[in-house]
């Protein structure tokens, strides 16, 4: 994933220099970025687990165990576009004291795209919000919801940095590698609950069919994140980085987590899932762990597409 779930920020305009006495923009920006891409990949993943890879009745008890989460994530969300709001606004006016200025949030949320952007972010994070804590809607419903708020990371960024076809390449491309990342380490979260139930005679053969998918629709997730990173970073960057600049520094650290993401999910796969049939209880464990590994990884790269975002490429 050379440019796993990567979504800049609303702009890439080199900011004046000024007295911090405070936290600086773009710091909490980073952390607004940060807040919205997991809670984003939460809600997208653990939905097309419950809602589409488990079977019915499994799927209505999964998602009732983390109703609560994804309802706090949605609000996360939310908050986490409000917060980018003003703060998107004190970065362009070079400090906080702009950002409730109503000349420069005019001219950022009416006058360019990436303000457009924003404002569609944020109410689309809202409709969501709405379906999960009013319980409303379809699994089906929720699910499309958090696909097209993962989605919208695609309208601002490096891919919209192309004119043309090439950018319409890019968006597409950029749009497949976030909702194949978001289903990837989205679903991790809900996959020890799962597992756990294995253990159950009344719900083991539901269990076992809702981990036989994931499996199946695990390998093409991670192929496609890989493929698209590749596509992505040869589309910013012009071919393989050089490794010269923070960026690329930075981008190689998240091509390294990716990597080190891969080889844990085929151990799982591959060695754990096997001694299933020998010792049901330690390849669990075994699982799990390998599961947490996966979702700290998972962590640190959605940390590193927040800074990542807010850098010049080159």
């Amino acid at each position: 994933m050379a440019c796993a779930l990567e979504g800049r920020a609303p702009h890439a305009w080199r900011l004046p220099v000024h007295h911090r006495t405070v936290i600086a923009p773009e710091t909490i920006l980073a952390f607004a970025r940060l807040s919205f891409y997991a809670a984003a990949v939460l809600l997208f993943g653990v939905q097309c687990f419950v809602a589409i890879l488990a079977p019915i009745t499994l799927g209505e008890r999964l998602a009732s165990l983390a109703g609560g989460r994804l309802s706090a994530a949605s609000l996360v969300a939310v908050l986490s576009c409000v917060l980018s709001l003003p703060t998107t606004a004190a970065m362009i006016g070079g400090g906080w004291d702009r950002a409730l200025d109503g000349q420069t949030l005019k001219a950022l949320f009416l006058g360019t795209s990436a303000g457009h952007a924003l404002l569609l972010r944020a109410g689309l994070a809202l409709v969501v919000m709405i379906l999960f804590l009013a319980c409303a809607g379809s699994p089906r419903l929720k699910t499309a919801g958090s696909a097209l708020l993962l989605a919208s990371l695609s309208l601002s960024g490096h891919a919209r940095m192309d004119a043309g076809g090439r950018e319409a390449i890019h968006v597409a491309n950029h749009v497949v590698h976030l909702l194949s990342g978001g289903f990837w380490l989205g679903s991790l979260a809900i996959l020890p609950a799962c597992l756990a139930r294995l253990r159950d005679p009344a719900q083991g053969a539901e269990a076992k069919l809702a981990l036989q998918r994931f499996s199946s629709c695990g390998h093409a997730a991670v192929a496609l994140v890989i493929l698209t990173g590749i596509v992505n970073a040869a589309l910013i960057l012009g071919g393989w980085p050089a490794v010269r600049t923070p960026y690329q520094w930075l981008l190689l650290v998240k091509v390294v987590l990716v990597a080190t993401m891969a080889g844990v999910a085929v151990l799982n796969r591959y060695r754990f899932v096997p001694q299933m049939r020998s010792g049901l209880d330690e390849a669990i464990r075994n699982i799990c762990r390998g599961t947490y590994a996966e979702l700290a990884l998972g962590a640190a790269v959605l940390a590193l597409v927040a800074v990542l975002g807010m850098i010049e490429p080159g």
